[in-house]
């Protein structure tokens, strides 16, 4: 901020957050602008008050004057397609200059009215970068092709000075040294193919081509440079460039030494920089005796050095929700532990507790570096959770002590960056990984770490397979899709495919698509991808024979996952490019859900906890979110547990108002007793071995029933009909006679009931 006492960050599609310059409280501003912020600046108002916030996009610029509340466009900026350079002069008007791409050149804008609009100055004519005193007001310099230029009224017109450099580079980064008076300049360059370092000490009198020993290895330029590249104010020697790790020069760019390995940020998150720098900046700082803060930005977060990179200081390790999540994967069994794929940032886990009343609120943990996606488990328990990382299966077991499993991919395996994978609904430890031939694995013995795979049947298909569904109905009827988007269905298991008529849409380049079967219909299924010009969303009514187009209301955009509601609706929830969805299967038709809540980012994976009705949206950038539907349904609780906790107990129809439900069950003794207890509110106490899971001094109903012969039952129960009810809540569960427990009696998981009209 301009008075130094706050932060403001822009992250990658996570927006822009504000918090103290300690880093201790993130708060998000501005959610409803797409693109996050990959350049930010902060301008004092006139007369003092909120800083006006000033934010680029990959192709659009943003102005806030009231903390992120409400965001405007300035004039006279659009269709850029590259920000490379947003600058504040130090002078009276706070001069804005803007170095951007746009009609295949880099061009100059400016803006004198504290970025309500922004006037052309110049079209440079080859690769160019700008640089000016950060600690003082001074002249605006360029580094345009190979030499050095000087503007000493706001960029309107530039005096080259000095001599070419001696090489013309395909792309540069430039900077200054504030201390030496404007004579030491520095510029990375990319000539032919490699970023190489060049510097003057004489203001372009004479240049030197640095031959830099990086890491113990000189003559290579300097290797590993992204575009991160930065100059000290205050040490005309210090200069910085980042890829991977970031490299420190303090002899002025003759030695380069890594600031810490990438590997060594787990072992020490606090202070090792996470991997991938983004971008180094600096302030002037009177106040520390280098006269200056420095800040590094990665795929870990913004980090602080206060001493020119003796040390560095983590600020975003807490409160910051910019996680850019792959997929998520909540425990059946226990809804409290959550398991998310993340982009750099790893496999992660947590416990949830109670939702804060705003901001992030669960603390996660990294427990294995990476970028993990497509998680699933066999029975939605954490006993297996299967997932990849570009090039092995990571295999997380025994929820929540996580033993970790690293499997290989198969011997010369053709597929995505980060191929689809699915764990088999009947087998546990048994999953699907898909390239151009599906690969089915299963676990060797009851314990151990020994995965084998086989090939599933004999196709090789002509693209990699992007997603893989068997139906939770009948698993030998199965469906498949290609990275061309050809559908594929099966009604053996998955050993023998038939083509259908149609097509769908085509996946994501390097994570593939989504494949949905229904819980109702066993000929029912949904496909979804990239839906750019054609559906990103089709459907089959009659088992994939055919598809049709299932778009209503959808924009042209990428649908990376879908999943089917927990009420027993059929409606559904898709996950896109440009936000979250939800399909009313009465009307057909999908619609933006995000409402005022919800960050306008990209949403990549969702996922049903049926248990608490919840739908939960894994963000590329703002984290997880839940969407509460509040829909009436059968929710079932307290599920997978031990014996005698082993019973079904399934339902014919949602709990409407005048509704007669009938209720099934089985696995029972012949002839065995038992009862549906209906309670006001749930319990989880131990009784008969097992766990009560409703409130019996609360119960408003029993209902008896009997077993036949072959250890089957049914019953009914009717909702009255009374408008009353609608939006209360039930809680039911049945307990059986059984000579076969220890304490005589087995029971059912819970289910919630939510009644409605």
């Amino acid at each position: 901020s301009t008075d130094g006492t706050e932060l403001y960050i822009g992250t990658a599609l996570g927006g822009v957050f504000r918090g103290p310059a300690d880093g201790s409280d993130w708060q998000a501003i501005g959610d409803g602008v797409y693109g996050g912020a990959g350049v930010l600046l902060t301008i004092p108002p006139v007369g003092g008050g909120q800083d006006i916030v000033l934010r680029g996009t990959t192709y659009a610029m943003w102005r806030s004057a009231d903390g992120g509340l409400t965001w405007q466009t300035p004039t006279g900026i659009s269709g850029y397609s590259t920000i490379r350079r947003l600058i504040k002069l130090n002078d009276a008007q706070q001069t804005i200059l803007a170095l951007v791409w746009k009609s295949n050149a880099w061009q100059i804008f400016r803006s004198t009215d504290r970025a309500l609009s922004f006037t052309h100055v110049q079209t440079l004519s080859g690769q160019a970068d700008l640089w000016t005193p950060r600690t003082a007001l001074g002249d605006v310099f360029l580094f345009e092709n190979d030499r050095l230029l000087r503007s000493t009224n706001q960029a309107t017109t530039f005096t080259a000075f000095g001599n070419g450099m001696g090489a013309t580079p395909s792309d540069v980064r430039f900077g200054g040294h504030e201390v030496s008076n404007s004579t030491t300049f520095s510029v990375a360059g990319k000539v032919g193919g490699s970023w190489q370092l060049y510097r003057t000490t004489n203001s372009g009198s004479t240049w030197t081509h640095v031959n830099p020993d990086v890491g113990g290895t000189s003559g290579n330029g300097l290797a590993g440079m992204w575009s991160t590249f930065c100059t000290s104010a205050t040490d005309p020697n210090l200069m910085v460039f980042g890829g991977v790790e970031l490299w420190v020069s303090r002899d002025g760019g003759n030695t380069f030494n890594a600031m810490n390995w990438w590997w060594e940020h787990p072992a020490n998150r606090q202070h090792a920089l996470h991997a991938d720098m983004m971008g180094v900046d600096l302030i002037a700082d009177p106040s520390l005796g280098v006269g200056e803060r420095w800040f590094i930005n990665c795929h870990g977060g913004t980090y602080e050095t206060t001493d020119q990179f003796a040390t560095v200081d983590w600020l975003t390790g807490d409160g910051l929700g910019v996680s850019q999540y792959y997929s998520t994967h909540t425990s059946r069994r226990d809804p409290k532990y959550l398991h998310a794929g993340s982009q750099d940032q790893g496999y992660q886990s947590t416990a949830l507790g109670t939702p804060a009343s705003s901001g992030p609120w669960a603390e996660f943990l990294e427990d294995i570096t990476g970028d993990y996606g497509h998680l699933s488990s066999n029975d939605g328990s954490h006993d297996f959770v299967f997932s990849d990382y570009p090039g092995f299966i990571l295999i997380v077991a025994n929820e929540p002590f996580h033993t970790k499993h690293i499997v290989d991919f198969p011997s010369g395996f053709a597929g995505q960056w980060l191929p689809f994978m699915v764990a088999d609904r009947e087998v546990k430890g048994t999953f699907y990984l898909c390239g151009t031939r599906i690969w089915k694995y299963h676990r060797l013995g009851s314990s151990g770490g020994v995965w084998q795979y086989q090939q599933l049947g004999t196709k090789t298909f002509p693209n990699p397979v992007t997603a893989l569904e068997f139906s939770p109905i009948d698993p030998n009827y199965a469906w498949c899709t290609t990275s061309a988007g050809q559908i594929y269905f099966s009604t053996d298991a998955g050993v023998t495919w038939t083509q259908s008529g149609n097509s769908g849409p085509g996946a994501h380049y390097f994570y593939g698509s989504t494949i949905v079967a229904s819980s109702k219909y066993l000929t029912e299924v949904w496909v979804a991808g990239s839906g750019y010009s054609n559906a990103p969303v089709v459907y089959s009514a009659n088992g994939g024979l055919t598809f049709n187009p299932r778009d209503t209301g959808l924009p042209n955009t990428l649908i990376y996952d879908m999943c089917e509601a927990p009420d027993g609706s059929g409606n559904m929830y898709a996950a896109g490019q440009s936000g979250a969805y939800e399909y009313d299967y009465v009307t057909h038709s999908w619609e933006l859900i995000l409402g005022a809540e919800a960050p306008l980012t990209t949403y990549w994976s969702v996922e049903a906890v049926a248990a608490q009705n919840i739908i939960r949206f894994g963000t590329y950038g703002r984290g997880i979110w839940d969407y509460y539907p509040e829909t009436p349904g059968f929710f079932p609780y307290g599920e997978l547990r031990e014996d005698p906790m082993f019973l079904p107990l399934e339902f014919s129809d949602r709990p409407m108002i005048g509704n007669n439900i009938s209720f099934n069950t089985s696995g029972l003794e012949s002839y065995a007793n038992g009862f549906l207890s209906v309670s006001s509110a749930a319990d989880d106490s131990p009784m008969f071995g097992g766990s009560v899971l409703v409130d019996l001094a609360q119960e408003v109903a029993r209902v008896p029933f009997s077993a036949n012969i072959w250890g089957n039952a049914s019953f009914n129960l009717t909702v009255p009909n009374n408008p009353a009810l609608v939006g209360s809540e039930f809680f039911l569960q049945i307990a059986v006679r059984d000579t076969r427990e220890p304490l005589g009696w087995s029971m059912s998981h819970g289910l919630r009931a939510v009644i409605g009209q």
